[in-house]
């Protein structure tokens, strides 16, 4: 499972399964020759001398000698110094990259909704919105969500921006302004899952994560779209503050779990 992650994150990065295996097989077992490569990483021995030819023009992998000098062995690029090649690389042709796809865009920037597919997508997206927030960050999460949120809004809110977080079920930390959503219970139920709702100056986040493991999203910095999330969220804080404050007359107005008070079609409940 680990190396099959591994394999999957590295070819995200513009390696092929083949070169990923074998510098996951050459890191197990350096000085190594091609054959034991091939043998660690179960790559067919056809492909091994091509592969590793690949990540030496990569500059991952490095021809040495044997003690012996007879057989031709390798080694990899220690996996610390390898990823800092990876972001120097990205950096540099990301910098190199954007001036030129400016200069042919012809975009309406800001005017679609831009499906999430997948959890690490959520992840990825949810990541750069709020490294890129210059003011303000509005947010709904799930203590599950929170966890790989909170480093990324901690630098957030050591940087001066404004943060309002609302938490569904008891939150453990505080982050800017927190606020303990009252009914996360019933709505867990009602919607059949967990939801990421995630507003930062212009741009929008929404994402679902449903009990049976799925999960979709989108994100965009339409003006409509964007308002009407940040109202969302906003109108949560407005309700935990309220039941913060009125608890017990609330709960005997609307009774437990405030499910009057969620009677949308029922104005005199």
């Amino acid at each position: 499972m680990l190396a099959e992650r591994t394999t999957q994150l590295m070819q995200k990065l513009g390696f092929t399964g083949y070169e990923a295996k074998a510098y996951l097989g050459l890191l197990a077992c350096q000085p190594a020759s091609a054959y034991e490569v091939a043998k660690k990483s179960t790559i067919p021995t056809s492909k091994i001398y091509e592969t590793i030819n690949k990540l030496i023009v990569k500059g991952v992998v490095q021809p040495t000698t044997s003690a012996d000098e007879q057989i031709q062995s390798y080694v990899a690029l220690n996996p610390g110094d390898f990823l800092q090649q990876v972001r120097e690389t990205t950096f540099s042709q990301t910098n190199e990259l954007q001036p030129l796809l400016d200069a042919v865009n012809k975009t309406p920037d800001g005017d679609f909704i831009w499906p999430l597919s997948d959890h690490d997508q959520v992840v990825t997206k949810s990541h750069e919105i709020i490294r890129q927030a210059r003011n303000s960050i509005l947010i709904s999460c799930w203590a599950e969500e929170l966890k790989w949120l909170t480093e990324d809004l901690r630098n957030a809110e050591s940087q001066g921006k404004k943060i309002a977080l609302v938490h569904f079920g008891a939150p453990t930390q505080t982050i800017g302004a927190t606020y303990h959503h009252p009914v996360e219970k019933t709505l867990y139920q009602e919607k059949g899952g967990r939801g990421l709702n995630l507003v930062a100056d212009n741009t929008v986040l929404i994402a679902s994560y449903r009990q049976d493991g799925s999960v979709d999203g989108a994100w965009s910095r339409s003006q409509s779209f964007v308002t009407v999330t940040e109202d969302y969220i906003k109108h949560d804080v407005y309700i935990t503050k309220v039941t913060r404050f009125l608890n017990q007359e609330m709960l005997a107005r609307f009774g437990a779990g405030y499910e009057k008070l969620r009677d949308v079609f029922d104005a005199d409940a």
